[in-house]
């Protein structure tokens, strides 16, 4: 599919009364699932699953907040603590709703440095959160303060306890998103956007397994997010988005100490409408995201990994920001 490309030597000049033009930085959310349940003959199969937030459907999949998936216990460990770092910069400023490519000369920056956990109890069930603090910068101006956060409860519906050699171990979980960011309507400027800022409910799923030196994983997520009064310096009204999700996939080649592993994701976000001063019908959006991931096994207890994320790749965007970027993940673990 071919794409026009419109090259604007200012992002003043896409500010015109269509406010579709408006984009914004595309922040690229990430979150390990691990899974190191066995320890022979390898050593632990380190799952990256990658999630994006969405956003409000008239700008980009951008700003930090939105809805989430803390990292899930996938493997028999009674705890785990994630801390990730990551620096993304916007490649493509606006993919229009007509799939026109929009470029600006100077790009935002986004750093984002996120605290995730889980706590299994029981056989089967765990509870997680993610916590995400943010700063973006564009032209030497910045903004920064937290994201949504996200809480989860999980139960794991399908064991490995038996090794079947095909049956994956399932993971299901429900997350409820609290608005804690600051949403775009809501801000004052582009940068003061760290989410959506309203609540979300969604449910999802994660399966994993592997084969030798091999492994795989997809996962599925669906979510409804509910309708808030927002006001500004500029305007005021009521934003009521919709329903949402993602679909995503991914493999990875495991060593004695390391992981090499890939994966793509792809989501989509019903359209968000205003009402009040402004009055707007909103448009779908829809990206995808791909990883390239390396893991490195210090001990039992601790795991590093390195990522790199690009959206220009696949997804058929529309009504959305393209970034790429990467990300320095330390993960410690408490066996049961």
């Amino acid at each position: 599919m071919a794409f026009k490309v419109k090259v604007l030597a200012n992002p003043k000049e896409s500010q015109n009364a269509n406010i579709t033009t408006i984009c914004d930085l595309n922040f690229i959310q990430k979150f390990s699932v691990s899974d190191f349940g066995r320890l022979k003959p390898y050593p632990l199969l380190f799952f990256i699953l990658l999630l994006s937030q969405p956003h409000l459907s008239y700008g980009a999949a951008c700003c930090g907040g939105g809805f989430s998936a803390p990292s899930l216990i996938t493997g028999d460990d009674q705890a785990q603590i994630t801390n990730t770092y990551s620096f993304n910069k916007t490649k493509v400023d606006y993919v229009s709703k007509e799939g026109t490519y929009n470029s600006w000369n100077k790009h935002q920056t986004n750093q984002v440095l996120r605290l995730e956990g889980a706590l299994a109890f029981g056989e089967r069930m765990q509870a997680g959160f993610s916590l995400p603090y943010q700063e973006r910068s564009l032209e030497g101006q910045r903004a920064s303060g937290l994201g949504d956060t996200s809480l989860l409860i999980g139960y794991e519906y399908l064991t490995d306890w038996s090794y079947q050699p095909i049956l994956p171990k399932g993971t299901g979980y429900v997350q409820l998103t609290l608005p804690t960011g600051r949403s775009r309507a809501d801000a004052d400027s582009q940068l003061e956007s760290r989410g959506n800022g309203y609540w979300a409910l969604g449910v999802g799923t994660f399966l994993n397994k592997s084969f030798g030196k091999v492994d795989c994983f997809t996962s599925f997520e669906i979510h409804h997010s509910f309708a808030k009064n927002y006001q500004s310096h500029q305007m005021k009204g009521t934003e009521t988005p919709g329903w949402g999700g993602h679909m995503g996939l991914g493999a990875g080649y495991n060593t004695q100490l390391w992981r090499w592993g890939t994966s793509i994701t792809w989501f989509y976000e019903d359209p968000i409408a205003l009402t009040g001063d402004l009055n707007y019908s909103g448009a779908v959006e829809r990206y995808g995201t791909t990883t390239l991931s390396t893991s490195y096994l210090i001990s039992r207890e601790w795991t590093v990994t390195f990522i790199y994320s690009d959206q220009t790749l696949f997804g058929n965007p529309v009504n959305t920001s393209l970034a790429q970027g990467i990300s320095f993940q330390v993960q410690k673990r408490w066996t049961r």
